[in-house]
């Protein structure tokens, strides 16, 4: 499996909200940041740190991969666009980009999101 594969596994694991299926794709001391929140190193910080990075507020999401470019030393870089239905009814779809660092193992070792997730925490507008 390549590693772009194991980016568009992972994709849709984080669909289901599964993320104790999810971290089986990380390494034990792998590195997780999303947006401008603190890195979080190993299963349990990354655990609660995505846990956080999605407000309660979020129902579903689905990812549509607009481009994956996967380069030599274990790097893929995705731009998605993420659709995110809240539990008040609204869809909102927020550009992202996610760099991958891949161990020799095939295990992700580093995850960078790049969103702004600002639109999800805001009020529900009349």
């Amino acid at each position: 499996m390549s590693n772009s594969d194991t980016v568009r596994q992972l994709l849709k694991l984080q669909e289901s909200m599964n993320t104790a299926e999810v971290l089986k794709l990380f390494d034990n001391d792998a590195t997780y940041q999303f947006a401008n929140s603190q890195p979080a190193k190993g299963a349990d910080q990354i655990r609660k740190s995505a846990a956080s990075s999605y407000p309660d507020s979020v129902k579903t999401m689905s990812f549509a991969v607009q481009d994956m470019i996967e380069l030599d030393g274990g790097t893929v870089v995705c731009e998605l666009e993420i659709t995110f239905n809240t539990k008040d009814g609204r869809k909102i779809v927020l550009p992202c980009t996610d760099l991958f660092r891949f161990n020799s193992r095939g295990l992700v070792q580093e995850l960078k999101i790049y969103m702004d997730a600002g639109p999800l925490s805001q009020p529900a507008t009349a």
